[in-house]
């Protein structure tokens, strides 16, 4: 009964743990990150790509040496790969307007408003703020100076409208174009549950965004990107960026020393797995709550590139699960699934700060997790089903 159900933990003391987490957590995150690491990390080649698009050469992003110079002024002698597409840059072509650190704290500080008013839309309450700064992917995208809040956003907008104002959420999610690895589940979900509008306005979006970075860039620069999309490939494979930094299914099983192409396999087979249980639940009457979680964790579990800032999504099924069990009531088991899933990221941030990550090894934390949130969600739909409803709000 105690972890059955969990009654013990209430709303009251949930708040007064998370004031005490998140309390902590900003602590440990200005020591170790702003006072002695900080430098703006990936973002460096998010302005560097954008310095070099302004000076009227964005074909040479995708030069490695050429984008390494870009960044000297302010590197610390790592170079930051730029592996995204053009698509991207569009995103990106603002920032070297501003010196360094004011675009830095500017592009930061405008996502993460936007990443907080997605939250804020789903749970409807001000006290969601401390479980925001009580979530460890949030201070990893900071620390990072990466575009989790952005992407998180774009997913969190898009899915949260998709009942009410189709159009408009195929044109948010569409952006995801940016980042397209991240959401290679949602055309599925849109074709399985018939949202042929959403997919349409979708397409339009993430084919518009395509045509515009072709014509502020030029065909040099996407023929640029595909020549370079191997070295992507190869830090993936080879762990050209440490292991511990992503959390996908293919890279977990790397850590256990197996092949390449072991990995490939494995990971193949689960996320097949995760496309037909994806699609075995939509089928079915299912709230709109699970809908959009289960969209999500499937397409944490498709992608192999999933880097640990990139969990900073969990956050979405977290609040709609949340917010649709407090409505509803609390199933068994769900009281546990949901401090489970909020407090994983621990077991990786944890051992980095205080480093303890050489006698710990790498920490993978994503897939058991998101496994779990998934089976759970997709387990409670079909066995408690309820009529779906395209028009309202759940």
């Amino acid at each position: 009964m105690m972890l059955r159900d969990m009654p013990w933990l209430t709303s009251q003391r949930a708040r007064l743990y998370g004031c005490c987490i998140s309390i902590a957590l900003a602590l440990i995150f200005t020591r170790w990150t702003l006072l002695l690491y900080f430098a703006g990390g990936d973002f460096l080649s998010f302005w560097a790509a954008s310095s070099q698009a302004l000076a009227g050469h964005p074909a040479e992003v995708y030069l490695p040496e050429l984008h390494q110079i870009a960044e000297a002024t302010y590197s610390q002698g790592e170079y930051e790969a730029f592996f995204y597409p053009p698509t991207y840059l569009v995103v990106c072509l603002p920032l070297a307007l501003a010196p360094y650190f004011v675009s830095f704290f500017a592009f930061m500080g405008t996502t993460g408003a936007l990443f907080i008013a997605s939250i804020l839309r789903i749970t409807r309450s001000p006290w969601s703020l401390i479980a925001i700064l009580a979530y460890p992917p949030f201070y990893f995208n900071l620390a990072a100076g990466q575009n989790g809040f952005l992407t998180t956003s774009i997913l969190g907008f898009g899915l949260t409208i998709l009942n009410q104002q189709p159009r408009l959420a195929g044109a948010v999610l569409g952006l995801m174009a940016i980042k397209p690895h991240l959401a290679l589940g949602l055309p599925i979900a849109l074709i399985v549950t018939r949202r042929w509008l959403t997919l349409a306005w979708a397409g339009i979006a993430a084919v518009g965004l395509a045509i515009s970075s072709y014509v502020l860039f030029g065909s040099d620069t996407w023929r640029n990107f595909f020549d370079i999309s191997h070295s992507a490939r190869a830090t993936l494979e080879n762990g050209h960026v440490n292991f511990w930094k992503f959390q996908s299914i293919f890279v977990m099983v790397r850590t256990f020393g197996t092949s390449v192409t072991t990995a490939y396999v494995l990971h193949g087979i689960f996320a097949l797995c995760a496309v037909c249980a994806l699609v075995w639940t939509l089928r079915k009457p299912i709230n709109a709550a699970a809908e959009r979680s289960i969209i999500l964790l499937a397409c944490l579990l498709i992608t192999p590139f999933l880097l640990f800032y990139d969990m900073l999504i969990m956050a979405l099924p977290l609040a709609w699960m949340l917010r649709e069990w407090q409505d509803g009531g609390f199933p068994p088991w769900s009281k546990l699934v949901l401090c489970a899933v909020f407090f994983a990221p621990m077991l990786f941030y944890l051992p980095i700060v205080y480093n303890l990550s050489s006698f710990l090894g790498p920490m993978t934390f994503g897939p058991p997790f998101v496994l779990l949130f998934g089976w759970v969600l997709v387990r409670g739909a079909t066995k408690n089903p309820v009529l779906r409803n395209y028009g309202g709000e759940r």
